[in-house]
């Protein structure tokens, strides 16, 4: 049994935020710059917001959290910066464990976060996967609680 996740923020409510705030911003300094308001060298501000506010919104749509899970590890990688997967062998991991926890309000936000020793990669998701590591502690956020669960269940059962 294997279990697969891919997890991003298209289609979400923090997408339509941003181009909700982006819009008007760009129809602001643009109708600034056309009327003159921005004075002679408004066309820098103008280049600066629509080449800053496209790419800020193109990032945020790349970041993604790929998951798997099988008989014999726990794989993740976090795109766009980090490309290859990063394995945990069964054997390394000390505990593992899904909660029902709001990841956004427990780890500080969305995304990436560092907290001492825990790294946390939150997206929008009522549950998560607590990882230790050593004296490390990672966390993801995931959809799929009840596969994860029964995966280590049988990682459980395995070892016995």
């Amino acid at each position: 049994m294997v279990v697969n996740e891919q997890q991003s923020f298209r289609g979400t409510f923090l997408m339509y935020g941003i181009i909700l705030l982006e819009l008007p911003t760009l129809v602001l300094i643009s109708t600034l710059y056309f009327t003159g308001k921005l004075g002679e060298d408004g066309w820098i501000a103008l280049l600066i917001v629509c080449t800053l506010m496209p790419l800020a919104f193109l990032l945020l749509m790349k970041i993604t959290l790929e998951t798997r899970m099988d008989e014999n590890s726990f794989r993740y990688k976090s795109g766009p910066f980090q490309r290859s997967w990063k394995t945990l062998k069964k054997e390394d991991i000390k505990t593992i464990s899904v909660h029902k926890k709001d990841g956004f309000m427990d780890y500080g936000g969305i995304g990436v976060r560092f907290l001492g020793k825990t790294k946390a990669y939150i997206f929008l998701a009522d549950h998560v996967i607590e990882i230790e590591i050593g004296d490390r502690k990672l966390v993801f956020s995931t959809h799929k609680p009840r596969e994860f669960e029964e995966m280590i269940e049988s990682w459980k059962s395995s070892k016995r």
